[in-house]
């Protein structure tokens, strides 16, 4: 089991992937209508972008907790501590943008038909996929400048 250890690293770009996925996806059905594209139905693609957020919001909770148990293992300087605190608060405010964008919708009726709450949830999908970067770019930053996590 040591040999599969670090996690972390193992278990965040699917949520990388499914999280942009899902944003794109629902940005599509709903741009989809008032573009008068012919992309298909709007409801197939809000359909498989929440499957998609729902799935990047459990990888990402996966990589996460991974993440939490593998910090023990990094080198205990100052700069790193920082970078893994910024990492970590980071991660968790995509938890709950992530969650968020999957609640707003079974909560809101108005969604889809008030322009105020439409571009307001598009900016809290936009936040989702600036989360998902910086937390993607803090990422590298542990592993490329400081060398956490290689052997």
């Amino acid at each position: 089991m040591e040999s599969l250890a670090p996690f972390h690293p193992r278990l965040v770009h699917f949520p990388i992937a499914l999280s942009l996925a899902g944003v794109l996806f629902i940005f599509l059905g709903t741009m989809a209508p008032r573009l008068k594209a012919g992309w298909g139905q709007p409801d197939f693609w809000e359909r498989y972008g929440r499957l998609s957020l729902v799935l990047g919001w459990l990888g990402v909770l996966a990589a996460v907790a991974s993440g939490l148990i593998d910090q023990a293992k990094a080198p205990a300087t100052p700069q790193i501590a920082q970078a893994i605190n910024q990492h970590i608060t980071a991660g968790i405010a995509l938890l709950v943008a992530l969650g968020l964008a999957l609640y707003w919708p079974l909560r809101d009726e108005a969604l889809w038909s008030e322009r105020r709450h439409f571009w307001a949830y598009l900016a809290l999908l936009a936040l989702v996929a600036g989360l998902v970067g910086l937390e993607a770019w803090l990422g590298g930053k542990l592993v490329y400048h400081y060398g956490v996590g290689v052997r």
